[in-house]
């Protein structure tokens, strides 16, 4: 009964988390990277045609646009009033003019990526029906 007791205690104590006890596993690690922020803003180039409109009819705007990941939206204005909001990001506009709007404009166009990152340029034309 003397041999008994001590390796009873001795398999108790193995059981309860003493001596000889595995560690517990180490739980694997994944490293993860946030998704690069898109801070390049998109390329615009504009044509204004005609330069000077003299018989009522259209002005056009041709655009080329390009950006590292994708155009979201064209805006174009004309003298501060936005007349196209174009959330397909199409690339030819034309604007009808008669003699009423005679004199020098000024078109805007506003380039956006998805990103919000915006590009401007801006051009004039001239309306000049008449006599």
């Amino acid at each position: 009964m003397r041999i008994l007791v001590p390796a009873l205690l001795a398999v108790l104590a193995t059981s309860c988390g003493a001596a000889n006890t595995p560690a517990a596993p180490t739980p694997a690690t994944t490293q993860t990277t946030a998704p690069a922020l898109d801070t390049q803003s998109p390329s615009v180039t504009m044509v204004v045609f005609p330069k000077t409109l003299r018989a009522q009819g259209t002005v056009n705007f041709q655009l080329g646009t390009r950006d590292n990941t994708a155009v979201d939206r064209v805006v174009l204005t004309i003298d501060g009033k936005t007349f196209v909001d174009d959330p397909t990001a199409y690339n030819s506009y034309a604007q009808y003019f008669d003699a009423a709007a005679n004199g020098e404009h000024t078109v805007t166009v506003r380039v956006y990526d998805r990103a919000q990152n915006v590009t401007e340029q801006t051009q004039t034309f001239t309306v000049q029906i008449g006599p």
